[in-house]
């Protein structure tokens, strides 16, 4: 069904902030030579605190980039591809914490480790709406340039 769509320049399209996953037309030629990228959601850079917690004791690291859907967390563990953790963004600015209840590790680097984000509590989910939104916002103004 969605080649199907495809060929009639029909394409799923998920909200980054909300998660509602829509239909959406984009006219063209859709040929790309780029590598597909699974993600469902755009990662911003970031520079957050953050710990993944299984069990005691728990490992701190620095999250590099973020999405609704998960995140890439500078730091060194043992903790092996598939790990289910429960991972805490502490928030900038002195905001409540981020916590996300349910999280898997998905990919190891030598310095890094992709974290996917599988179940919040609604408010947290609602924080971490928030908080990509002011990436996004940031991310996409305009450089001041000084007069």
């Amino acid at each position: 069904m969605e080649k199907t769509l495809n060929r009639l320049s029909i394409f799923q399209v998920r909200c980054q902030l909300c998660a509602t996953r829509f239909q959406a037309r984009r006219p063209g030629n859709r040929l790309t030579t780029q590598e597909f990228d699974r993600r469902e959601y755009r990662r911003l850079s970031a520079n957050f605190a953050a710990t993944l917690i299984l069990d005691q004791p728990a490992t701190g690291g620095v999250v590099t980039d973020i999405s609704m859907g998960g995140c890439t967390v500078q730091a060194t563990t043992s903790l092996p591809r598939g790990t289910f953790v429960k991972f805490v963004l502490h928030a900038p600015s002195g905001q409540p914490d981020i916590k996300v209840d349910a999280a898997m590790i998905c990919s190891i680097q030598p310095l890094s480790i992709g974290v996917k984000f599988l179940e919040f509590h609604s408010e947290d989910k609602q924080r971490m709406g928030q908080l990509i939104l002011e990436l996004l916002a940031y991310q996409q103004a305009p450089p001041r340039i000084p007069a």
